[in-house]
């Protein structure tokens, strides 16, 4: 609905109603920045560039939050053009929306580089607020691409900001401290953050169900069960009705977790299966694959090992169906910023032709440079777009995209030329519980040097590839699973021996390992299906070993020891 029009600036008054809808309805906030766009041209020579650039602004930011990426950018870089050069505040605020913008789209390099230069501007203009705003989504966009170190410290800057000049947003910026703190395994400080959030948020109930979720986890992982149960339980009936899905499930998948370390099997599974339903209700995946490995374990702990096999094989599913979700949406980032590229070299091309020819060689010259530097960004686009769609951004190992290509082209040669080939799935041992006890930034690392070990030890023609989570997949090329299982257990062995303890000093890391070899196969789902089915043996017999169909069982082991004699 269209706000009544303000008699001293009407077209501010439209621009403010069409930023509260960005969120909640973004083709509101269009219709009303179009609005907006409408009274600007009604006042014709008498429209400011400053005018300009804010309904700019507002409209880019409208087209980007309804999902409209490349023209969101066009819009905002008009904006960006249109800003006075001495307005250092509203300089500083289309930065900034353009950081959100490329946030939005998943491009969270750029979002750090548009933030930083918002930065510059606001303190040039010497406006603490505006500072902070900035370093917010500097903070937002750090602690999106995995730096959480640095967004923490930027949150920390804000929080002193919005104390200091006793503004509003305190909350919010304690509840971004303590999800940082809680990724980078500071648990007593998450939990503090979390409290304090917690104090300012009195009377505003969804926002307290959402931080008592946040706490909840933070509380379960000191190991503080009963009172995580307690937030929890308070969260959950008014997250239900909140419209906040995502928020709303991953409460409950943390309540089925803190069950099932509480001895309470029964309540933790149905909690965890009513998540998995809510899951599948909203189209939100991001904590299916938790809640498939909590009752995994959960069934594994019961003996039923068939339903543990089950879920642990859904949650590998799910898993990948993320990463390449997320893998997916990066090379789109990517595309629009290219096709934004293009359409700048087209403009470029098109005012060349233009040109007047009493100032041709001046312009031409700056032409040819401005074309010249988008022909640049636009092969470095190109580059990206390639290396990401096949690259796994953590470890650096080809993704399971790249790893279906490979291993396709290999069974085919291995059918021709009728030579061995056989494939090996890795999966880190208790990696849940490296993330649960030294928290994910100690977890990423883990995977990052697991990675180097295996392309340190693989032969060259060999692939390696992460798979989803935790584990990695290994093509061996002209071997077979005798010949892959020794070159597995000097794997296994390597990880073992890694000096860990310069990560964390109680951490150990072993491995376990399932291969499989059947060059006749045409497909290679039932190839990777029997390497599963060995790893999950591998699991099953007490991890850190090598299995595969020639292996003895656990069971057989001691047995053959003691007919050959070996203690």
């Amino acid at each position: 609905m269209t706000p009544a029009p303000d008699p001293t600036d009407p077209i501010k008054a439209l621009l403010d109603a069409a930023s509260a809808k960005y969120m909640s309805s973004a083709s509101e906030a269009l219709a009303l920045a179009d609005e907006a766009v409408l009274a600007l041209a009604a006042l014709g020579e008498r429209a400011t560039p400053a005018q300009q650039a804010r309904v700019l602004r507002t409209r880019g930011l409208a087209l980007h939050y309804g999902g409209r990426h490349k023209e969101g950018l066009a819009e905002l870089a008009m904006a960006l053009a249109a800003v006075p050069e001495a307005d250092l505040a509203l300089r500083s605020i289309v930065q900034r929306a353009l950081s959100i913008g490329n946030e939005l789209l998943g491009a969270h390099e750029d979002a750090v580089a548009w933030a930083a230069q918002a930065l510059t501007a606001a303190r040039a203009d010497g406006d603490p607020l505006l500072e902070a705003e900035a370093l917010l989504s500097l903070g937002v966009g750090y602690s999106r691409s995995g730096q959480a170190e640095a967004g923490l410290e930027q949150f920390a800057q804000v929080l002193v900001i919005f104390e200091r000049e006793q503004a509003g947003g305190s909350m919010s910026v304690l509840n971004n401290m303590g999800i940082n703190c809680k990724n980078l395994g500071r648990l007593s400080e998450s939990v503090a953050h979390y409290e304090r959030a917690l104090a300012l948020a009195q009377g505003d109930a969804t926002a307290t169900a959402v931080l008592q979720s946040n706490l909840g986890e933070a509380l379960m992982l000191l190991g503080r069960l009963d009172d995580a149960h307690a937030a929890l339980v308070a969260a959950l009936p008014v997250l239900a009705p909140s419209g906040y899905a995502e928020a709303h499930t991953n409460a409950r998948v943390t309540l089925g977790r803190v069950l099932l370390k509480s001895s309470q099997p029964a309540a933790a599974q149905a909690e965890l299966e009513l998540a998995l339903r809510q899951s599948a209700e909203t189209g939100g995946r991001n904590y299916a694959a938790r809640a498939h490995q909590t009752l995994a374990e959960l069934h594994k702990q019961a003996g039923a090992f068939d339903r543990a096999l089950h879920h642990a094989e859904a949650a590998h599913a799910a898993e990948r169906a993320q990463f390449n979700d997320e893998s997916d949406r990066k090379v789109g980032a990517l595309r629009v910023r290219m096709e934004v590229a293009s359409a700048r070299h087209e403009a470029e091309m098109h005012r060349a032709r233009h040109v007047e020819v009493t100032h041709a060689h001046d312009e031409l010259k700056a032409l040819h440079a401005a074309l010249l530097a988008a022909d640049a960004e636009k092969n470095l686009l190109l580059t990206r777009l390639a290396e990401q769609s096949r690259t796994d951004g953590l470890t650096g190992l080809a993704n399971r995209r790249a790893l279906d290509e490979h291993l396709f082209d290999a069974m085919a040669r291995s059918r021709r030329y009728d030579q061995p080939l056989a494939v090996a799935l890795c999966d880190l041992d208790f990696f849940k519980r490296v993330n649960d006890r030294f928290g994910h930034a100690t977890g990423d690392e883990v995977l990052r040097r697991v990675s180097a070990i295996l392309r340190a030890h693989c032969r060259a023609t060999d692939v390696v590839a992460r798979y989803g989570g935790e584990e990695f997949c290994i093509v061996f090329i002209e071997a077979d699973a005798a010949v892959a299982s020794r070159l597995c257990d000097a794997l296994r062995c390597a990880v073992e021996a890694h000096d860990w303890a310069a990560v964390h000093p109680q951490l150990e890391v072993t491995l376990s390992i399932g291969i499989a070899d059947d060059a006749h196969l045409t497909t290679p789902e039932p190839l990777l299906a029997a390497a599963d089915r060995h790893l999950y043996r591998a699991k099953h017999e007490g991890k850190n070993r090598v299995c595969w169909h020639g292996s003895v069982p656990a069971s057989n082991e001691h047995q053959m020891q003691r007919a050959s004699g070996q203690p």
